[in-house]
């Protein structure tokens, strides 16, 4: 399992199931000072990224 499936499982595990059956995927991402980024696509076409900060591991989303 990749790092990047990693964080998509976390995220996706901490989402009502109503969301989950919301979500498409999602795509490896690169954002500055991240230690592993995605990008969760939804199937109306909305996304958003998903990221594990490098200090202090901590994963926020917007």
């Amino acid at each position: 399992m990749t790092i990047y499936e990693k964080l998509f499982n976390y995220y996706k595990k901490l989402q009502s199931q109503e969301m989950q059956s919301e979500i498409q995927g999602y795509k490896p991402m690169k954002i500055k000072n991240t230690k592993v980024a995605i990008k969760v696509t939804f199937k109306d076409g909305d996304w958003i990224r998903v990221y594990e900060n490098i200090d202090g591991g901590s994963v926020e989303w917007y």
